[in-house]
């Protein structure tokens, strides 16, 4: 049975008015329901991360993780991303057995990781306090190339979204840190 892929997060562009500022009544009313999940959130993303390492520090060197931190320690997490794909690429194709379904999966992993990395940094530099009562919040904003004004984009990130993350982030992690060891099962 596969699994529905993520929800891509609601995009909104709100333009700048002459001044910016926010609505506490709104801050007020989101406050309470998601600290909660951001730092859930953030907690589970640390814990994925690390499963992250693990898992390269063993590709890497599997006597020993010496190696693989010295080597991974300044990398951010795109970057380790894309050398636990690139390390673990070379030895699924060796494979004779059940290489296809080995493949796949390592593809799944590099493009969940890659997913809930980007809603990480979306939701670490969100602007929480412009949020708006729909759930909309700033993640950045972009000068018009055309006439110069400061367009805001924003995504709709919600409580659901967040619990949900967290859930599969778990997931992931077990997936993450068990791949290396089963690479040859």
């Amino acid at each position: 049975m596969k699994k529905a892929a993520a929800k891509a997060l609601e995009v909104r562009y709100e333009d700048l008015d002459q001044y910016d500022g926010w609505n506490d009544e709104i801050l007020e009313r989101w406050d309470g329901q998601y600290a909660h999940h951001i730092g859930k959130f953030m907690i589970v993303f640390s814990a994925l991360e690390h499963s992250l390492d693990v898992g390269l520090a063993t590709l890497i060197n599997d006597r020993s993780h010496d190696e693989g931190y010295v080597i991974i320690k300044d990398l951010d997490v795109q970057a380790k991303i894309d050398l636990f794909y690139d390390l673990a690429y070379p030895r699924v194709q060796w494979m004779q057995k059940k290489r296809s379904r080995r493949m796949t999966e390592l593809a799944t992993i590099k493009k969940q990781l890659q997913e809930l990395s980007e809603l990480r940094n979306k939701v670490a530099h969100a602007r929480w306090m412009t949020m708006d009562k729909d759930g909309y919040v700033r993640v950045d904003a972009r000068t018009h190339k055309e006439n110069g004004f400061v367009t805001f984009r924003k995504v709709k990130i919600t409580a659901s979204i967040l619990h949900n993350a967290s859930r599969r982030m778990l997931t992931l992690a077990e997936k993450v840190s068990e791949f290396p060891d089963n690479i040859w099962e």
